[in-house]
């Protein structure tokens, strides 16, 4: 009797605690789940906006160059370049949206898309064409890391299925807008092919509204404040940031090389998605007769196949922790499987169709290692590092792109490129299966490293954020 009314009060003053304080908890609590809800919705929304601006020029914009009189060669080397003008500008702006911040990079982002696609509309010179395309390239990098980092700061980057959901729910976002974007782009391409740059122009100037209202963000403890009064002196702070974060990003990208074999894994799967991507509209256009719908639903239906299949591999990764592994390795082997048969069959339809699986291969890929990226990212250098993976993407598809313009004379031709595109898809897809995997299922690598920092940030960071 004693030892039960002992319990009672003593449980009933552990679980409430001070008068209000579980009140102040529950509305905390609550708060920070609005909060991060918000921030969700704001980066589907943003990055819908985002791929359907893009995919809006998907069909159009090769046969637009050449109306303008630029031949198959010119238009591969275009091409390579706006790989290679995003590779560079990737650091610099990664930078920018550190030490601006991301909301303010993302608006930026926009506003440069918004004109260079205006300028492939208003322009009948091939010249001021391709500096509208080289802008826009250039326009991408702002965003590429910066809202990416966003998300995963706001949301935080400690849960690993929380970072499995958030890029699942972002890659479907960026299906829809693709599909969308790239449907309502072939359309409008029947009435006219410089339409749908006009219509990319305008999205992004409203995107690039909306995200500086959506892309709101709460004080994190964890964060020194700026420093007051050094505002006006922009370009010491701008040094100062650059040599602080570059060294930073250096240190930490040193000390993990699990992160380095997933960037340079992770851009060998773009550089071999990419081979395929200049030419399917070439190979294809014969088949389908040069009807523009046809090609946009083409594109656009391995988008949508990847939706409700993204949301069986998220459910998959809820249920086993090691999903993420063999969903990579799954749909990197089938997508290879399905770029060689494209290549070889002599039935149009049936190449079609094979084409579509291994486009939707490669989607399905990204997510997890996406998330495997950010968890081995601290917060202080995640767009800069974000953008160093960036980097490794359009470097390696652009001078592979260069190299398989002289490779192959003739954009048409698949007979060398897919069969190559499709054994490099499939090996750099295991490499990086092998690497994307969630903390605490990975087989122990060695001895474990001494720990030098009790910031309880995910993954093995040596450096703190500056």
């Amino acid at each position: 009797m004693t030892s039960g009314t002992s319990r009672g009060p003593e449980n009933e003053n552990a679980s409430t605690g001070p008068p209000g304080s579980a009140d102040k908890d529950l509305a905390s609590h609550a708060g920070l789940v609005g909060h991060v809800t918000r921030v969700r919705r704001g980066y589907l929304l943003v990055s819908g906006l985002d791929y359907f601006a893009d995919m809006l020029l998907t069909v159009t914009s090769v046969l637009l160059l050449q109306s303008l009189g630029m031949g198959s060669g010119a238009v591969f080397a275009l091409i390579a370049a706006v790989w290679i003008v995003e590779g560079v500008s990737e650091i610099p702006t990664g930078v920018l949206a550190d030490l601006l911040g991301r909301r303010a990079s993302v608006a930026i982002s926009f506003v440069l898309r918004a004109v260079g696609y205006s300028a492939l509309f208003f322009s009948g010179s091939v010249y001021v064409a391709a500096a509208g395309v080289l802008l826009s390239a250039l326009g991408g990098t702002f965003a590429s890391g910066a809202l990416e980092a966003w998300a995963v700061d706001e949301t935080g980057a400690k849960d690993p299925r929380g970072l499995d959901r958030l890029f699942a729910q972002g890659k479907i976002a960026e299906n829809a807008g693709l599909v969308l974007g790239t449907l309502t782009g072939a359309a409008l391409g029947t009435l006219d092919l410089a339409l749908p740059q006009i219509v990319a122009g305008l999205t992004c100037a409203l995107a690039a509204v909306l995200s500086l209202r959506l892309m709101t963000g709460r004080r994190d403890p964890d964060r020194p404040p700026a420093a007051p009064g050094r505002r006006e002196a922009f370009a010491p702070r701008l040094r100062e940031s650059f040599g602080e974060v570059m060294t930073g990003t250096r240190l930490t990208l040193r000390g993990d090389k699990v992160l380095i074999a997933l960037i340079v894994a992770a851009a060998l799967l773009w550089l071999f998605r990419g081979i395929p991507g200049v030419q399917w509209t070439v190979v294809y256009e014969g088949l389908v007769g040069g009807n523009l719908l046809v090609l946009g639903a083409m594109r656009s239906v391995g988008s949508l196949l990847e939706i409700p299949l993204l949301g069986w591999t998220l459910s998959l990764q809820k249920r086993r922790a090691s999903a993420r592994r063999t969903v990579i390795v799954t749909a990197s082997t089938a997508g290879a499987l399905a770029l060689v048969c494209a290549a070889a069959v002599k039935e149009p339809a049936l190449s079609i169709v094979c084409y579509v699986c291994f486009s939707t291969a490669f989607g399905l890929c990204m997510p997890g290692v996406r998330a495997a990226m950010n968890e081995r990212i601290d917060s202080g250098h995640r767009a800069t590092v974000l953008s160093v993976a960036s980097l490794f993407n359009s470097l390696f598809t652009g001078g592979g792109l260069i190299l398989t313009g002289l490779a192959v004379g003739d954009l048409g031709s698949t007979a060398l490129a897919w069969p190559l595109a499709a054994a490099g898809f499939g090996v750099a897809g295991l490499w990086v299966a092998s690497l994307a995997v969630r903390p605490g299922t990975a087989p122990p690598a060695g001895p474990p490293r001494p720990t030098t920092s009790t910031t309880g940030q995910s993954g093995p960071q040596e450096v703190p954020a500056p």
